[in-house]
Formats: structure tokens, C-alpha cells, sequence
């Protein structure tokens, strides 16, 4: 594959001018087309300017998905600032330590996600007075002055002779093995091919119209939907997050031809009970990633979705996402247990975790990646960073798969204890620390169980001392307070003691065998 060094500004402005009346972005009853999409947010990268924002100033964005967070986004990528994307399930705490962690000097964020209102956590903040924020501001007061446009413009344009590919353009969070997220930074060349590399291997076209209802903040939504439809030409159905009823309805209203989404999203999809009630015609394709799924699960699902390529793709953050996809005329028994085969450009190897060496065909080993698309590091953590890669430049993923003489690529499972509960990864660490907040709680043991639609549920085992009378509910709730929903255990399993090593060490392994036995007497 030949590198583009284009940067993503560069891209919207070309996109911009091939396709002026174009519609951009449908959003509930508004639509934007390309030349209102790279105008305002010229004028709000201005704007921005105006107002201090400068080259590798970090601004975080928080919101769910919306036509202004797009706009934001294009505008600090177009300024060469830094977009921090904040996860929109985020509670107070977990904002202030990302915001502290990653010197966020600006923070753009919107009105709610389901019960959290953002609002009343941004006036909390402010007024404990606690991180280097110098501005707030809400997405819904953004206010951009159209007769500007051509001072905009000319701004605009003279800024973007200083920003090259090599450039930040985005930081975005894995909580990895640690109890905090890091922050993964990706570059306009890291993005911009990962995003024609999907394009390439999806056949997507110009006429093609995605559904979008994964997060802009996860690298899913970013490069393999947003960015994807800019370098495309394309048209965006956005919607604010993943309501199945929503998101059929937009398929059947908008005659969407791609969606791409985490395999929850698909499983809830095809086992409402309205599924068949809509028009699905128009669908032709879609990205099926970010968790793990059973061959038997993604049988059903094509069996659902008929003259749909649903196509699983392997990949993480610190790759940007994309490492794999499988081929057009793979067959559904191939695509229901394959990743797929490596993309053009990018190097792959499966190496014995323990050792380094290089593994032989079909032998289990960790997935190495390296190219194009892996990250520049993480932010402010070069030991961290130093760690992820081998002696000799390798990305260490932490998966563990097997490669076949044809060059397909199969996950075999994680090195990592990450738990990844709809397509978000979630450190058992940070759960188990806030856990041991409670003084009554001596121990505490957080891992992942399967489970149906989600993949897998999260479960707390705790030991308490002697005496201590807690209630699942009530833990739950005081959890509630300090983490995001997709974090709160769905259950919480009182035991004496667990099996450990000679050493001390928890056996993970026995421990979520006796989990598993425990939960299927209830």
C-alpha cells in the first residue's frame, strides 16, 4: 500500500471541494454537507485560536456523538492541537484524573449520556477549583461567525503549512492491565491510511451512507466510520449512541448501506423482536469488532443479516484500530473463526510471550504488529510505552493468536486481564481498588464471565472481614458513585477464602470456575 502524508485537514478540504453539496452528516432532523462541515469548522478552529488554543494545546472533547463534536474535532486536528476524546460514560472522578493525566487546557462537552449530566459534573469540578482547565465550554453554545469565513479560510489554510502527518491527532484511552487509562497518541498518518487501508478492504465507495452509532471517542468510530467517510466522500447517519429500535429505524429512513459495529451491538440487533418489522434492504456491508465472538454466534447473525458482508477485523487502540480483515468471498465458516488476513503495508508476526521467538505456522503465540498504523506511544508514560514495544520495535499486543500457511490470522485470547463488556475494554485493577475502598472488604477479585449479547459480564468475588454484613445492591450503588455503568459488577460473590498459589498469588482461573458454578445456581 502506498502512504498518504496527507494530514486530515488536508483531507476535508479536498473532500470539501469535490463534493460541495454533498450530504456530510445526517443528524435527527438536521443534515450538513461537505462544504458547511469544512467551513464551520474552519471557523471554529479560528475561533479556537482567538481564544488561546494553540498547537499541541490539549482539548478535551466529551460528548456523545454529535455534528459538533465533528466539528470540534476537525477543528483542533486543522489548528494542530491536540483532541483529548473523553469517554462519554465517564463519572466525576475518572474526568478529573483523565484531565489532570493529560493536561487538558480546554475542555468541549455536551449535555448528557443517558442519566449522567454533564453539566453539573463540569460545575462540581470548577468549583473544587482541582485541574488546569482554563475554559469550559458547552457544545451547545458554540456560536461561529459565518461572515468571517474568509479571514477563517486564509487562517486556516496558512496553519496547515505547519502541521505534517507526523503530527498528534488525537489522544485516545485503554485501560490495558493498569488501574488508569493511558493515553494512546495517534498521528494524521497513522489515522489517515489505517482509515483508506478500511476503505480498501471493506470496496466501501463515494455513494456508500453509514450508519455511525459507535462512539467517535473509541478509534472504531473515529477512523473506521468518521474518517472514513471523509476520505471516501461519503454520507454520515450519526446518531448519539446505540439504541437498537434507532438505529433500524435509520437504516429503514436513510437507506444506510454500511454499519459497523462492536458484536453486542449486532446480537441486540438481530434478537429484537422488531428486527423483522424493518427495511434492511439498503445494507450492504459492515465492520463487526472489538470483542471477542463465538463462531456459532456469528453464524446466527449472518444468517440474520443476509446479502450483508459482515466483516470481523482485528485491531486495538495502539493500533489505530485496524491490523486485519477478511476478503470479500470468504466463506461464513472462515469469517465466523478468522480475523482475516493482515492489511497491505502492515507486519504481523506470533512470537512465544516468554521468549520472543518467533513462532512457526499454526503455533499459539502473542500477536506482534508492526507499520504504519502503531501509535507514537503513550502520553507522559515512557516506561509504559518502552515496555509495550520488543527490543527490535515490535508492538506487544498482549493477544495471543496463531497465523495459517494462507496467511489468515485467528485470536486465541488475551495475555491481558482486560474484561471487554460490549466492545469496552474494562481493567479488572480499577474496580478492584475502588472495591477496597470499603473498609469492610479485605479482598477483592474482579474478572469477566461469558455472557450472552454483552460477551462477557463483569464479577466481583470479595472476602469481608469478620462480621461485615454487605449487601450485593448497596455495593453496587456505592460503585455507581465513583465508575462508569459498564464497570459496575453484575454480580458481587461473597467467599471464606480464594485458591491461591504457593506464593499467595489469587488463581484467577479456579477463582472464575467457582464464580461460574456459583452464578449458575442462582
Amino acid at each position: 500500500m502506498m502512504l498518504t502524508y496527507k494530514t486530515i485537514g488536508e483531507s476535508l478540504e479536498e473532500c470539501s471541494r469535490l463534493f460541495p453539496d454533498k450530504i456530510a452528516i445526517i443528524y435527527e432532523n438536521s443534515s450538513y454537507t461537505w462544504s458547511q462541515v469544512n467551513l464551520e469548522s474552519n471557523l471554529l478552529a479560528y475561533q479556537m485560536h482567538k481564544m488561546g488554543i494553540r498547537k499541541l494545546t490539549k482539548v478535551a472533547i466529551w460528548s456523545v456523538n454529535r455534528p459538533e463534536w465533528i466539528f470540534t474535532y476537525l477543528a483542533l486536528v486543522k489548528l494542530g492541537a491536540v483532541p483529548v476524546l473523553v469517554n462519554t460514560c465517564y463519572q466525576e472522578q475518572e474526568l478529573i484524573d483523565l484531565l489532570d493525566y493529560a493536561d487538558v487546557e480546554y475542555l468541549y462537552y455536551g449535555d448528557s449520556y443517558k442519566e449522567i449530566c454533564y453539566q453539573d459534573i463540569v460545575t462540581s469540578i470548577k468549583n473544587k477549583n482541582c485541574t488546569k482547565v482554563k475554559e469550559w465550554i458547552a457544545l451547545s453554545d458554540i456560536k461561529t461567525d459565518k461572515t468571517s469565513h474568509l479571514d477563517a479560510w486564509l487562517f486556516v489554510a496558512a496553519t496547515a503549512k505547519k502541521i505534517g502527518a507526523g503530527d498528534v491527532a488525537g489522544m485516545l484511552f485503554t485501560s490495558g492491565t493498569t488501574s488508569k487509562p493511558k493515553g494512546v497518541l495517534l498521528t494524521h498518518l497513522n489515522l489517515v491510511n489505517t482509515a483508506l487501508s478500511t476503505i480498501q478492504s471493506m470496496g466501501w465507495e463515494a455513494e456508500d451512507r453509514i450508519c455511525i452509532t459507535v462512539p467517535l471517542f473509541h478509534c472504531f468510530g473515529l477512523t473506521s466510520s468518521m474518517l472514513t467517510t471523509i476520505l471516501l466522500g461519503g454520507s454520515m447517519c450519526l446518531l448519539p449512541y446505540y439504541r437498537t429500535i434507532r438505529v433500524l429505524e435509520s437504516i429503514q429512513e436513510h437507506r444506510c448501506t454500511v454499519i459497523n459495529g462492536v458484536p453486542s451491538m449486532f446480537l441486540a440487533m438481530t434478537r429484537n423482536p422488531d428486527f423483522d418489522q424493518y427495511d434492511k434492504s439498503s445494507l450492504k456491508s459492515g465492520i463487526i469488532a472489538g470483542s471477542p465472538l463465538f463462531p456459532e454466534e456469528y453464524k446466527r447473525l449472518a444468517e440474520k443479516l443476509q446479502g450483508v458482508r459482515l466483516t470481523p477485523s482485528y485491531g486495538q487502540t495502539e493500533t489505530s484500530p485496524a491490523v486485519s480483515f477478511t476478503l470479500p468471498g470468504d466463506s461464513i465458516e472462515l469469517c465466523s473463526k478468522s480475523a482475516g488476513k493482515i492489511i497491505r503495508g502492515i507486519k504481523v508476526r506470533i512470537a512465544d510471550p516468554n521468549t520472543g521467538e518467533v513462532m512457526k505456522t499454526d503455533e499459539t503465540g502473542e500477536i506482534q504488529v508492526k507499520g504504519f498504523n502503531v501509535m507514537r506511544g503513550y502520553y507522559c508514560l515512557s516506561e509504559a510505552t518502552k515496555r509495550t514495544f520488543t527490543e527490535d520495535g515490535w508492538l506487544h499486543t498482549g493477544d495471543l493468536g496463531v497465523m495459517d500457511a494462507e496467511g489468515y490470522l485467528y485470536v486465541r485470547g488475551r495475555i491481558k486481564e482486560v474484561i471487554i463488556r460490549a466492545g469496552e475494554n474494562i481493567s479488572p485493577r480499577e474496580i478492584e481498588e475502588v472495591l477496597l475502598e470499603n473498609p469492610d472488604i479485605v479482598q477483592a477479585a474482579v474478572f469477566g464471565v461469558p455472557a450472552e449479547v454483552i460477551q462477557e459480564q463483569v464479577v466481583a468475588c470479595i472476602i469481608c472481614r469478620a462480621g461485615a454484613r454487605l449487601q450485593e445492591k448497596e455495593l453496587q450503588e456505592q460503585l455507581a458513585l465513583r465508575l462508569s455503568h459498564y464497570k459496575i459488577p453484575e454480580h458481587i460473590l461473597l467467599f471464606d477464602k480464594f485458591p491461591v498459589t504457593a506464593s499467595g498469588k489469587v488463581k484467577i482461573q479456579e477463582l472464575k470456575d467457582l464464580a461460574i458454578k456459583q452464578l449458575s445456581a442462582i
